[in-house]
């Protein structure tokens, strides 16, 4: 049985690889058509792909909204690449931020919970990759209506191959890059309701933080609660857990978060993201507490260093390196650095209750 599903997991951590080759297959087939004799028009077709890659993003992100507003949800912050836009006081604001291994982001406020616990959840993560294989059929159905032999026919194959991909890649259950795809929320939360609620919860303290300004030490806590059991590897959960950690931080119980911290990094499911994270709180919480060489230089690793440089846009990490420049290597050349990144970085990072929180840290 555990032989199975192992087998199961490696077939479906194989299915973009798969489905990709599968698409440059078929490009490639269908391109050896029209190339022949259209050599000029090859940049145009690399510029199309381009083009056409950006629009699916932008409309995968349309859709989690479009069916995010339809189920009862409220507008948040909207981002596309390290574009994002935020709404604040009344206003749609255009910040600056990016997550390694996604080209977008639509957050949106979900509708409170009904008597038994229950909210619609389904549809908004369903959104996306409905968007994409809608984009995906629109391109077929291009396809199918151009003339032999043509760039136009080529750009529509190339529309309805990758809004395929896009929606596959989406829709069935992954981990990809360490972070859970939409399709992986579904099936984790329809699972339990400890996920669903989870869900929920990561929904509402994101808004509470983004669109109303609040510390985590400001929110409720019952946000924060962690269920009881194994949930190594459910990235709702584990979601919270890390919240929790952090909102022991922004209350000024370190050693707690510590505790919390070496808890959650032992998990061995751990989504590489929050295993990431979780070290550099570790590190940082280990330079403002009891800075042991040995401790430290554990924790510092080169992985860790370029899992930093992937999020140097985020306050935390140049927070940080500003720790680890003033407390354990002494460099004060770096700790002007890391402070006047700092200062950079919250100019346009978009969730003012983190920016009061990471101020109060520093």
């Amino acid at each position: 049985m555990e032989n199975k599903k192992k087998v199961k997991a490696k077939l479906v951590s194989t299915l973009p690889y798969i489905v990709g080759m599968i698409c440059g297959g078929l490009l490639g087939y269908f391109g050896m058509e029209i190339f022949s004799g259209h050599g000029l028009e090859i940049p145009l077709l690399i510029l199309s792909f381009a083009v056409i890659v950006y629009v699916l993003i932008i409309t995968h992100e349309a859709g989690h909204l479009v069916c995010g507003l339809l189920s009862g949800y409220k507008f948040v912050s909207f981002r596309i690449g390290s574009l994002i836009f935020v709404k604040q006081e009344d206003k749609i604001l255009r910040k600056k931020f990016s997550i390694p291994g996604t080209g977008g982001q639509c957050l949106l406020d979900p509708p409170d919970k009904d008597e038994d616990g229950g909210y619609p959840a389904v549809l908004y993560n369903l959104g996306g990759g409905l968007s994409n294989l809608l984009f995906s059929a629109l391109g077929f159905i291009g396809m199918s209506l151009c003339p032999q032999e043509t760039t136009g026919r080529m750009i529509c194959l190339i529309l309805g191959l990758m809004g395929l991909y896009f929606a596959v890649t989406n829709l069935v259950p992954l981990k990809m890059g360490g972070v859970a795809n939409d399709g992986y929320n579904i099936k984790t939360f329809r699972r339990d309701k400890e996920s669903a609620d989870a869900f929920w919860r990561q929904m509402r303290i994101n808004k509470l933080q983004q669109t109303d300004g609040k510390r985590l030490a400001e929110m409720p806590e019952e946000y924060f609660v962690v269920p009881e059991g194994d949930f190594s590897g459910n990235p709702l959960v584990e979601a919270i857990a890390f919240a929790e950690m952090q909102r022991r931080m922004d209350e000024g119980r370190f050693d707690e978060a510590q505790a919390a911290g070496y808890k959650l990094f032992s998990s061995p499911k751990l989504l590489p993201f929050y295993k990431n994270f979780a070290q550099m709180e570790l590190l940082f919480l280990e330079l403002i507490g009891q800075c042991r060489k040995e401790e430290v230089d554990r924790l510092y690793t080169k992985q860790l260093k370029k899992f930093m440089k992937s999020i140097k846009g985020y306050p935390n990490t140049q927070r940080t390196l500003y720790a680890y420049a003033v407390r354990f290597s002494k460099d004060e050349e770096a700790a002007k650095k890391a402070k006047a990144n700092f200062e950079k970085v919250l100019k346009t990072y978009p969730t003012p209750g983190e920016i009061r929180t990471e101020q109060k840290l520093m």
